[in-house]
């Protein structure tokens, strides 16, 4: 399609279900056809700098598309910020990152901040965040730190139970708007 909102929507529901490579191609499709959507860039920005795919993963250009994302939001959206930080440690400018990461914290909801605080402990120990949704596909998962189907590895090496995946399933987005 070339509808915008569309793809974005299909973009985020393929996130949803692991299939990052096909939200790529989607939010890849929606910024050539509306250059500056904040939505979009954030999300897109999201998954080119938190994937646990690293063919997936270009820290250079989730920078520049968070940037805009913030410039357009005046920096002050705490999960915009918070993308802002987590491409800029995928880019190993871990020093950025804690700023910006510490910035979203700073303005976010009280819930939220907690959410954050553990973007930003992962900075603090150099390691760029991961997101913790399903694997894209099987030799993908092979190649993953997976313990087991019941446990997903976490920023900081510990894993997930099954009620934490249930909230961990929904990407970034469906808590940004």
């Amino acid at each position: 399609p070339d509808d915008v909102e569309a793809l974005h929507g299909r973009g985020d529901a393929l996130l949803n279900l692991g299939r990052r490579t096909e939200a790529v191609a989607d939010y890849e499709r929606a910024v050539s056809l509306k250059p500056h959507d904040v939505g979009v860039l954030n999300n897109f920005a999201w998954v080119l700098a938190t994937a646990p795919e690293d063919k997936l993963r270009d820290g250079k250009r989730a920078v520049a598309l968070a940037t805009d994302a913030c410039r357009q939001t005046e920096y002050k959206a705490d999960y915009i910020l918070s993308t802002l930080a987590a491409a800029f440690a995928e880019s190993g400018d871990f020093e950025s990152a804690d700023k910006w990461a510490a910035k979203a914290v700073e303005l976010a909801t009280k819930d939220h901040a907690a959410e954050l605080k553990k973007e930003v402990d992962s900075y603090k120990a150099e390691k760029p965040w991961r997101e913790n949704l399903p694997v894209d596909d099987k030799k993908d998962e092979q190649k993953s730190n997976t313990k087991s189907d019941d446990a997903k590895p976490t920023a900081d090496g510990t894993t997930t139970s099954d009620e934490e995946k249930k909230e961990l399933a929904e990407p970034k987005t469906s808590k940004k708007k």
